[in-house]
């Protein structure tokens, strides 16, 4: 029964990436009004001018097109194969590899969308690129000033919070149990918020020194800034990575202990939770 819990879970996973709509009373206006996702946070960054803001309103167009076209079906088929694990007795590496496959619709939105971007990029004079690149400087000094102001036994009490009230929203009430499994696991969770500044910073070094770059040749600059757009991994630390890959397994872990002790009318819950989500991604197909 976990399985169709998982499901809920692995299709929210992806729904918070690109289907924000979920918290939305429209669900159909705020999926069409999407900045999708890295399309939008351009103009976050950088002052466009009047060419240029046409030019990523297309990007963001033609974006939203093509992902209720092509990756919304995937949303879909994702929901119905995991709502089949709901009668296999799941292990934690068949919920790791479905959580695997399901991220790759992020990867997806970035190959889309990475081509009209550098082309858009090509358009920054090198007083915008400056511009960028302090921009999203200031932006995650604020994340880590932000982070740095709590102690670690804060933080620790702000994630059960987080994941105690997610818990709820897709069980409904929790029984003591099911709060302990959730805290033996938030605190045996290893925190990986400064790794992922270094990542985040090691990033914009390469997109800074490739701004940078005054010689390149139009194929090498699409060629690095391509791969800055996509290849996320490849600036993320051996040590992020395997505590991404541990933190996963413990969290599958938690899952399939949670399975066990779910009542009927969790389960009855969760059913209408995932009926909500398959209807919300049918009305956005039909729409």
């Amino acid at each position: 029964m976990f399985n169709r819990f998982k499901k809920i879970k692995l299709s929210k996973l992806v729904f918070i990436l690109s289907l924000l709509f979920i918290a939305s009373c429209s669900t159909s206006f705020a999926y069409n009004n999407l900045g999708w996702l890295s399309s939008f946070w351009v103009d976050d960054y950088v002052d466009l001018n009047k060419s240029q803001s046409k030019q990523l309103k297309a990007i963001i167009n033609d974006t939203r097109d093509w992902h209720r076209e092509v990756e919304l079906p995937k949303y879909k088929a994702d929901l119905l194969d995991l709502r089949q694990l709901l009668n296999n007795e799941a292990d934690t590496a068949q919920l790791m590899e479905k959580i695997t496959q399901v991220k790759q619709h992020w990867r997806n939105l970035l190959l889309h969308t990475s081509d009209p971007l550098i082309e858009l990029a090509m358009t920054l004079t090198p007083s915008q690129r400056n511009e960028m690149v302090e921009n999203i400087r200031e932006k995650i000094n604020e994340e880590i000033q932000e982070h740095t102001s709590l102690t670690k036994d804060e933080h620790l009490q702000q994630r059960l919070e987080r994941q105690l009230d997610y818990y709820k929203q897709w069980l409904g009430k929790l029984t003591s149990e099911q709060q302990t499994l959730i805290s033996q696991a938030n605190s045996a969770h290893t925190p990986t918020s400064n790794l992922w500044y270094d990542y985040k910073l090691t990033r914009l070094a390469e997109l800074e020194a490739l701004f940078t770059q005054q010689t390149l040749s139009e194929a090498e600059f699409t060629r690095q800034l391509r791969t800055i757009i996509t290849e996320r991994e490849q600036y993320m630390s051996n040590e992020l990575l395997e505590l991404n890959e541990q933190n996963l397994k413990a969290y599958a872990q938690l899952l399939l202990k949670l399975n066990k002790t779910l009542s009927t009318q969790q389960l009855a819950h969760v059913d209408e939770e995932f009926a909500d989500l398959v209807g919300t991604v049918n009305e956005l197909l039909t729409e």
